[in-house]
């Protein structure tokens, strides 16, 4: 088997972001605002707190259900 075989498809990937660097920078970029971020635990910590269970359903809230019963 080689090795150092590399396909056509590579090749051309290859070729365009080393024409392109912009790509790469956008890239990274992306990544630094969906993954790399700071996290607000106390945000967390209340939204949790906050939140309101869910009933499994969702098309009717559960407290709209005993309220009909």
């Amino acid at each position: 088997m080689d090795r150092h075989y590399v396909s056509e498809f590579t090749r051309f990937i290859d070729g365009y972001l080393d024409g392109h660097p912009e790509v790469v920078q956008d890239q990274k970029r992306g990544w630094n605002i969906y993954w790399d971020h700071r996290v607000d635990f106390q945000a967390l910590k209340e939204a949790g707190e906050d939140a309101v269970p869910d009933d499994g359903y969702g098309f009717h809230p559960a407290a709209d259900r005993k309220r009909r019963s």
